[in-house]
């Protein structure tokens, strides 16, 4: 039987508060991280095709 002796006995989190975890769903924050990272990569594809066109020599 578990008890407090027992090092696997999992007590409340004082740092947690009230709130508990976050009760909003994930997935708007997931795709607001993958919009923002597609975009930020796009942006660094598009700078260096432009460099790449810029420094080409015919």
């Amino acid at each position: 039987m578990a008890g407090h002796s027992d090092p696997n006995y999992v007590t409340e989190n004082p740092f947690e508060g009230r709130g508990r975890a976050m009760q909003q769903n994930d997935f708007p924050d997931a795709g607001y991280g993958f919009a923002i990272s597609i975009g930020f990569f796009s942006i660094m594809f598009i700078m260096a095709v432009i460099v790449e066109v810029a420094t080409r020599v015919n």
